[in-house]
C-alpha cells in the first residue's frame, strides 16, 4: 500500500522523517502532540497555575497487512503505559479499540495553594474528542484513499509529563514483531521492494547504515526457564534493593526489555502469571540480575514494610532441622537408611495455594514496556483443607512476595511433615527415612503418590542409592536454586 498510495501519504514537511523505521513496517505517522514540557506549575496573579498534559501520536496502518493486527494486539496489552484508540476506514463511528470517553490531553487549573486546595476543578483545554474530530475530518475526505484502507491509531501516554517516547515505542514494537531484524536486513528489504533489481547491489554498497548500539547485535533468544531453571528463593533483600535503586534512572535497553518479555512470556505460557486486561496500578517491576552460573534472572522487589500480613506463628525452622531429623531417626533405627531429595518449584514461585490470612493475594507487576501481570492460580490443591487456618485461594506464591518462604514452610509442614513421620521438608530440600530397602520402596511410593496428587515434581534417589551414614547426605548443603552472582 505504501508504494501504491505514496502521493497521498508522503509529506516531506511532516513528521515522517522522525519515524523512518515505522514507515518501513507500514506505520505512517500523521500528527503528534509533544507536551513533554507542558506539565508544570507556575506562579501567576498571587496564585499558582497548574498544567497537566499527555503526549499523543496519530498514525495509520493498512487493514490488510497482518502486521497491523499484531501491532494493535501488542499495544492494547500495554495498559500500564498507554491509552489506545483505533478507528477503521471511513466509518466515523467505527471503533476497533476504544478507551475512556472523557480522557483529557491537556488541562489547567488555578489555585492559591496546592496543599490547601488539592481538589480544585480543572479546565480541559484539549480533549481526546478534539483529536478524534481531526481524524474524522480526514476520514471524510474521500479523495485520500489511504484512509479507506487503513486503521487510524491514536496512541496516548497514560501518565502526564512523560518525555515524548511514543515514536520510539512504535518503532521498537514493530521491530520486535518483525523478529528484531538487523538494520542491514531492513535496508535490504526496502531496497528489494522499491529499487529496480539492476541497481540494487549498487544501492546496498553505497548505503551508509547508522544504528543504535542495541541494534548492532541480535536480540536475546527465547528462554524456557519454567521447568528447566530454578531461581534462588531467598536472596539478600538489601542487595536487591540496592541494585534496584542504582538502576532506577537508567534507560532500559532493548535487550533488557526483550529478556524480561521472554521470561514472562514463558511464565504466562505455563500458567504462572496472567496478563491483566484492564489497568490497575502495579505493585512492582522486575529487575534483571546475573546468577551465580552466569545466566540472567528476574527478581520482583515487592514492598516488605507491611508486617501486619505476617502471622507470628509462622517462623522458619533452623536450617539444620533436617540434620536433627535424620539424627533422631538414626537414634531410633540404627540400621535405617535415608535419602536427600528436592522439590522442583516453579522458576520463581512456590507451588502452593495462597493463604489469604497472610495478606494481599492479588500481587501484580508491570513490565517496563507497560504490560501488567498477576500471579496466577496454577497447581491443583487436594485435601485436607482443614489443616490450614483461614480461607484459601488456589494460587502460586511468588518467591519475592513478603514472607513467602515462611508461608510455604507453614503449608508444607501441615500438608506433608505432620502427616508423614518418615519425611521432613525444609523449603526445597527434604529427607526421607526407612528401616530397610523394602520399606524405602514403600515410603518412596507413598511420598511420590502424595506429591503427584498435588501436582508437584520431586527428585528422589532410587532406594538402592539411599544412605545409612548421615554424613553421606551432606545436609549442610541444601537445594536453593541459582543465587545472584
Amino acid at each position: 500500500m505504501l508504494g501504491l498510495y505514496r502521493d497521498n501519504w508522503y509529506n516531506p514537511s511532516g513528521i515522517l522523517s522522525e519515524c523512518a523505521t515505522g514507515i518501513y513496517f507500514g506505520f505512517i505517522p500523521t500528527s503528534k502532540g509533544d507536551f513533554s514540557k507542558a506539565t508544570k506549575t507556575i506562579e501567576k496573579d498571587h496564585g499558582l497555575v497548574q498544567t497537566q498534559a499527555r503526549n499523543y501520536l496519530c498514525g495509520q496502518m493498512a487493514i490488510g497487512d497482518p502486521m497491523t493486527q499484531y501491532f494493535l494486539d501488542e499495544l492494547r496489552r500495554r495498559t500500564e503505559r498507554l491509552y489506545l484508540v483505533v478507528y477503521e476506514g471511513t466509518n466515523v463511528d467505527a471503533t476497533v479499540h476504544p478507551t475512556e470517553a472523557d480522557l483529557f490531553i491537556k488541562r489547567t487549573r488555578s489555585v492559591q495553594d496546592l496543599t490547601q486546595d488539592p481538589e480544585a476543578d480543572w479546565t480541559t483545554t484539549i480533549t481526546l474528542e478534539d483529536i478524534k474530530n481531526d481524524i474524522r475530518l480526514r476520514k471524510t475526505s474521500m479523495y485520500d484513499p489511504t484512509v479507506v484502507d487503513s486503521w487510524q491509531f491514536i496512541i496516548i501516554d497514560r501518565e502526564v509529563g512523560m518525555p515524548f517516547d511514543l515514536i520510539d515505542i512504535v518503532q521498537d514494537t514493530l521491530l520486535m514483531l518483525a523478529g528484531d531484524p538487523s538494520p542491514r536486513r531492513i535496508a535490504k528489504r526496502v531496497v528489494s521492494e522499491v529499487i529496480p533489481p539492476s541497481v540494487q547491489d549498487m544501492f546496498m554498497e553505497e548505503m551508509s547504515i547508522e544504528c543504535s548500539a542495541d541494534m548492532r547485535f541480535p536480540a536475546p533468544p527465547e528462554v524456557q526457564y519454567e521447568g528447566h531453571r530454578y531461581r534462588h528463593h531467598s536472596p539478600d533483600r538489601n542487595a536487591i534493593l540496592t541494585y534496584q535503586k542504582r538502576t532506577a534512572t537508567e534507560i532500559r535497553s532493548r535487550d533488557s526489555n526483550r529478556f524480561i518479555r521472554r521470561v514472562v512470556d514463558d511464565m504466562e505460557r505455563c500458567g504462572i502469571v496472567s496478563l491483566v486486561q484492564e489497568y490497575e496500578e502495579p505493585q512492582t517491576r522486575p529487575i534483571i540480575m546475573q546468577g551465580s552460573d552466569g545466566a540472567l534472572d528476574l527478581y520482583f522487589p515487592y514492598d516488605h514494610s507491611d508486617k501486619t500480613s505476617m502471622i507470628p506463628e509462622l517462623p522458619l525452622p533452623t536450617p539444620n532441622c533436617l540434620l536433627d531429623f535424620a539424627r533422631a531417626f538414626k537414634q531410633q533405627n540404627p540400621d535405617g537408611i535415608m535419602a536427600k531429595g528436592s522439590i522442583q518449584t516453579h522458576y520463581c514461585a512456590w507451588p502452593m495455594p495462597f493463604i489469604k490470612s497472610l495478606g494481599n493475594i492479588g500481587l501484580t507487576f508491570a513490565s517496563w514496556e507497560g504490560h501488567i501481570y498477576r500471579w496466577n492460580a496454577m497447581r491443583k490443591f487436594s485435601s485436607p483443607w482443614y489443616l490450614l487456618s483461614g480461607p484459601i485461594a488456589n494460587h502460586t506464591t511468588a518467591f519475592d512476595r513478603p514472607w513467602s518462604a515462611n508461608a510455604w514452610q507453614y503449608y508444607i509442614q501441615h500438608c506433608i511433615n505432620s502427616r508423614y513421620p518418615f519425611v521432613m521438608f525444609y523449603l526445597t530440600t527434604f529427607v526421607i527415612c526407612a528401616v530397610d530397602r523394602a520399606d524405602a520402596d514403600d515410603k518412596a511410593a507413598m511420598l511420590l503418590e502424595e506429591t503427584e496428587d498435588r501436582g508437584w515434581r520431586v527428585v528422589l534417589p532410587r532406594s538402592s542409592e539411599w544412605k545409612s551414614d548421615i554424613d553421606d547426605l551432606k545436609l549442610n548443603t541444601l537445594y536453593e536454586g541459582v543465587k545472584p552472582a
